[in-house]
């Protein structure tokens, strides 16, 4: 299936594709702090008032990822308007890392690190499902709502 949107930038290629962006970092890439700054910027220029989920691959063969930038993609600043993200590392240690901060500080955030791609892309499309079927619930007035719950 082709993406709906496609940007082709030095360090990765951003695609939108049935609601969904994902980040596809390049092999031959540095992956710091300031790296991640630009990728996001980038994706945000490609539609400015989109709040769609984000999926984040990084290959195996990547030449280094600093901690910071994993760090910094989970901040308020990067997950301003971003309803979910997942991120896909190839280090075991750093999904070990995001588990024991996420059984210890269970963050608000919808923010998480895997090591499989298809499991990621689950996580993030079911955190958003999950944040979208809420908005959609609480539209109803709440009349509606104590008839649904009255006929069960």
């Amino acid at each position: 299936m082709q993406p709906t949107l496609q940007i082709q930038l030095p360090a990765a290629t951003i695609e939108l594709s049935m609601g969904l962006f994902v980040v596809r970092f390049r092999p031959d890439v540095v992956l710091d702090l300031a790296q991640a700054k630009r990728v996001e910027a980038a994706r945000r220029d490609l539609l400015p008032d989109a709040d769609n989920p984000v999926l984040v691959l990084i290959p195996s063969s990547i030449a280094l990822v600093d901690q910071e930038a994993l760090v910094w993609m989970s901040s308020d600043e990067a997950m301003r308007g971003v309803p979910s993200r997942a991120v896909v590392v190839p280090s075991s240690i750093q999904v070990l890392r995001d588990r024991i901060r996420w059984a210890l500080f269970r963050p608000a955030i919808s923010f998480r690190v895997f090591r499989n791609p298809q499991v990621a892309k689950s996580w993030v499309l079911d955190s958003w499902y999950e944040q979208r079927l809420g908005h959609e619930i609480d539209a109803f007035g709440p009349e509606l709502r104590t008839e649904t719950t009255d006929a069960e």
